[in-house]
């Protein structure tokens, strides 16, 4: 018959159990503390290594347009901030949702941006279906915004918003206005002053600012509601500006009267503007990391001064202000694109 075993072997038994589960636990702990040390040192390397290849900015415009302008300014600041080549690719197309289809599709990692303008906040009106969704995107930073000036070609016998107006109502339907595309500021502005006035225009899209422009110069059509950046083709006398959308006088153009000033056209107050995008799934922290950096670059002086110079308004809002405010234009725009029942086939 066995022995039972001895208090002091039970003793012994159950000293050592206890001593390996100690150190199961010691060591248990040690890898945890190990992996959480390692985790927070490899993020804080992403941090700092971003960017460590080259930056891709998309514009959803041809070249030669405010976008296009805002997007290679800022990314020459950004390449002298990252020491990195921060390269502007344009995407036009399809009303500026071929270029942010691009970006929504994109690896999620900081190194592809978008750098767009109202049509993401209207597209969503427009289409019945988009190549992404909107919420595939988040916006980062609001650069600036910019009331639209109405210009008219020097072949239109008008000189003020008053006798345009009257000129189009004995011209139903004859008068053109030129935009970049369906959706976009320009669009939607001329479409707000139509209905205000009472008028009827045929709209002619074009895939940006210098294409609408070159055949608005050219007279092949009559209207182009665009920024202060064309004021200087107004002084060189190549065309004529009627009025500005805003509530009040530009300091930089006291002369030159508010469409709401005319008495024919009330409530047409509107704005471009211009801002960057990332794939929402883009980390937090990485979005912030960008953020941060054009933030810091739109609160400089001399970067106000050159918006400015582009006939701009700086704006500087961040990413929860920014989507605000796409909130509120989203509806205030959607509202209008509904109610003249415009829509992109």
């Amino acid at each position: 018959m066995a022995k039972k075993p001895t208090w002091s072997l039970l003793r012994a038994w159950q000293h050592m159990t206890t001593s390996n589960c100690a150190l199961n636990t010691i060591v248990l702990g040690a890898a945890v503390i190990a992996s959480a040390t390692f985790a927070t040192f490899a993020s804080n390397a992403s941090a700092q290594s971003y960017p460590d290849k080259p930056v891709q900015v998309i514009v959803p415009y041809g070249p030669g347009g405010l976008t296009d302008n805002i997007a290679r300014y800022f990314s020459a600041k950004l390449k002298d901030v990252w020491s990195q080549p921060v390269v502007v690719e344009n995407k036009p197309g399809a009303s500026a949702t071929l270029g942010a289809g691009i970006v929504a599709k994109a690896a999620p990692d900081g190194y592809t941006m978008l750098v767009g303008s109202v049509g993401m906040a209207t597209n969503p009106f427009l289409f019945k279906e988009l190549p992404y969704k909107p919420t595939d995107l988040s916006p980062l930073m609001l650069v600036a915004l910019a009331p639209n000036v109405l210009y008219v070609n020097n072949s239109l016998p008008v000189k003020t918003v008053k006798e345009l107006v009257e000129y189009a109502k004995k011209n139903p339907g004859k008068v053109t206005f030129a935009s970049t595309g369906f959706g976009s500021s320009p669009h939607l502005a001329a479409e707000l002053f139509a209905t205000s006035a009472g008028i009827k225009l045929l709209h002619v899209p074009y895939k940006g600012t210098s294409a609408a422009m070159t055949d608005f110069l050219g007279g092949q059509v009559n209207i182009f509601f665009d920024t202060m950046q064309s004021i200087h083709y107004a002084k060189e006398g190549k065309l004529r500006a009627l009025g500005v959308t805003s509530e009040k006088r530009l300091a930089d153009a006291p002369d030159l009267p508010t469409i709401e000033e005319s008495g024919v056209a009330p409530g047409v107050i509107s704005s471009s503007w211009f801002g960057y995008f990332v794939p929402s799934s883009t980390p937090a922290e990485r979005r912030k990391q960008i953020a941060d950096a054009l933030m810091k670059l739109s609160s400089e002086k001399e970067v106000q001064d050159k918006l400015k110079s582009f006939g701009l308004i700086p704006a500087g809002l961040g990413p929860d202000e920014y989507k605000k405010f796409m909130d509120a234009e989203a509806a205030r725009w959607g509202a209008v694109i509904k109610a003249q029942n415009i829509k992109v086939e």
